[in-house]
């Protein structure tokens, strides 16, 4: 599967139309993902970064040509925009998809899995992605 199919898969997934055996993922996601705002949710942020976080996430999104149709910070968003960044077959893209995962989708995720345990296997294997991607950056 390519990088673009696994993400929007990880979309349809949290959207509810896909169900999570098709990734071999054990559970269902019980939570309403659309309500986790990654400015509402990271506590490794204080207020004052949490206030702009969606402001830099946009302009983010638009470095690489992507419009948010819902708001910047939402799960539900940034896992969209991963699957349209994965789209582009480049370093470039592979780079900023690494940086997207590790300071962006990531963080949320971690804290998205206090509020919402069920997101533990997106967490875990979005963490195992961007091991990989690092590796296949330096080699």
């Amino acid at each position: 599967m390519d990088r673009s199919a696994f993400y929007l898969s990880i979309l349809l997934i949290l959207r509810g139309e896909l169900p999570p055996s098709k990734l071999g993922l054990d559970n269902d996601v019980d939570c309403d993902v659309t309500k986790i705002n990654a400015s509402e949710i990271r506590k490794d942020l204080d207020r004052v970064t949490r206030s702009l976080l969606s402001k830099a996430l946009a302009q983010f999104y638009e470095n690489y040509g992507f419009e948010a149709e819902e708001r910047p910070d939402n799960l539900v968003t940034m896992v969209a925009f991963m699957a349209q960044l994965a789209r582009i077959e480049s370093e470039e893209s592979l780079k900023g998809q690494l940086r997207f995962l590790n300071t962006h989708l990531l963080p949320t995720l971690k804290y998205a899995v206090e509020i919402c345990p069920s997101l533990r296997q997106i967490y875990e294997i979005l963490a195992e992605d961007a091991k990989t991607l690092k590796l296949i950056l330096t080699s």
